[in-house]
């Protein structure tokens, strides 16, 4: 009798292990690790960077005078970039002379893909929309067998223009707040208005000639920015 007692107690101790073990499991495989939060972007403005390109100024002189400057806000990983520039030339041709002269300026953004950088690097890509206002005047001479050289002169007194950029390019911090880099462009889509019947636009400022398209166009910038708050160290994911 006693050991058949024991049988059972041993039985019933075996069946409630087994349910325990069971429900243990359940439990284990059935409860989630809580998610981390993704820490949210903060897309407020921290400063503005304003700076000039280097290679308008070399080049100026008898042919060429002009300038450029460059500015961008930052918004997280991605910036508002304005350009405002001004150039004429001045072409001698083998029978006459061609001269330009206006302003420009571009705007669009650019994206960062150097987010993890702590000093806040810029490797980045871009779009821009272009415009142009501009006036330009050629001078030529018309020989002929049969009658004297005459000299005639047609111009544009007031055209615009726009077009479309795609960029790319570096930004990286020298000192403080001096920064340094380029901006290669891939120029495109150009499109004028405004002008005679007599004269095609040839070259337009920010652009370049009129009928290449498209148009390449390299900027070397030097910059300071001006920065209103501080913005979080960046945390930098080891492997």
């Amino acid at each position: 009798m006693l050991s058949i007692i024991r049988y059972c107690i041993s039985v019933y101790l075996a069946l409630l292990l087994a349910q325990f073990a069971q429900a243990q499991e359940k439990t284990t495989t059935t409860t989630k690790p809580k998610a981390i939060p993704k820490p949210k972007i903060d897309y407020s403005p921290s400063a503005l960077r304003v700076g000039t390109d280097i290679i308008s100024l070399v080049k100026t002189g008898q042919t060429f005078k002009g300038w450029e400057l460059n500015g961008d806000i930052d918004f997280s990983r991605y910036y508002l970039a304005v350009d405002v520039g001004s150039w004429a030339k001045n072409l001698t041709l083998n029978n006459g002379n061609y001269t330009n002269g206006g302003t420009y300026f571009r705007l669009g953004i650019d994206v960062n893909f150097l987010t993890n950088d702590p000093d806040r690097n810029m490797f980045f890509l871009g779009f821009r929309v272009g415009h142009s206002l501009f006036h330009e005047t050629l001078t030529y001479q018309a020989t002929s067998p049969l009658f004297s050289p005459a000299n005639y002169q047609l111009s544009n007194g007031s055209v615009s223009g726009g077009w479309g950029e795609l960029t790319t390019g570096l930004r990286v911090k020298i000192w403080k707040g001096l920064w340094m880099g380029y901006t290669a462009r891939m120029k495109f889509a150009p499109g004028t208005k405004g002008n005679s019947a007599t004269l095609a636009p040839y070259d337009m400022p920010g652009y370049g000639i009129v009928q290449n398209k498209p148009w390449w166009g390299f900027n070397y910038q030097v910059f300071w920015r001006f920065a209103w708050r501080k913005l979080p160290p960046v945390v930098v994911k080891k492997d």
